[in-house]
């Protein structure tokens, strides 16, 4: 009998801890740019030649085969009077952007201290010394809204894989 309980045990534990992996450990389902353009969401759009005050972190991706190179950064700055962030990610001017090759970023707002968030993107570029932005939304002095910019590069080859600022 005591097998049987240990067996139960470690099988109901499992499957919860197996449940939660699937159900949420993200916080984000599936998301698309449709999702926050146009003021979906409390997004504003704005256009890919805004440039604000860098906050967060940045960094540069670089993809081997075949050889592109990319820059992304989260920024602040006034958008129509409010005080807002977004996204950026720049495709190196020097790099192989050929048909096989993309960049996306993209932007997670959370407004409950990071339990759950809204992604926002991704946007991409495909072309040599092209700039794309996320858009915009606003900052608040509320502790549990942060705010967080990923980014990777594709190629026909292989990924950098996904990487993102620290959350601001």
């Amino acid at each position: 009998m005591r097998n049987i309980r240990r067996i139960f045990s470690v099988g109901t534990a499992a499957l919860v801890l197996g449940a939660g992996l699937v159900a949420g450990s993200s916080g984000v389902s599936q998301a698309a740019a449709s999702d926050c353009v146009g003021g979906a969401k409390g997004f504003t759009d704005i256009p890919d030649s805004l440039s604000g005050r860098g906050v967060g972190g940045a960094g540069a991706l670089v993809l081997d085969n075949p050889h592109a190179v990319a820059s992304y950064a989260m920024q602040t700055g006034s958008v129509n009077g409010r005080s807002m962030g977004w996204g950026v990610i720049q495709a190196g001017s020097g790099s192989n952007w050929n048909s096989g090759v993309r960049a996306d970023v993209w932007m997670d707002v959370t407004n409950d201290n990071k339990v759950s968030w809204i992604q926002c993107g991704p946007f991409s570029v495909t072309t040599a010394g092209k700039r794309i932005t996320t858009p915009a939304y606003p900052t608040s002095n509320s502790a549990s809204r942060a705010f967080r910019v990923c980014a990777s590069v594709n190629g026909p080859n292989g990924s950098t894989g996904v990487t993102c600022t620290s959350w601001w």
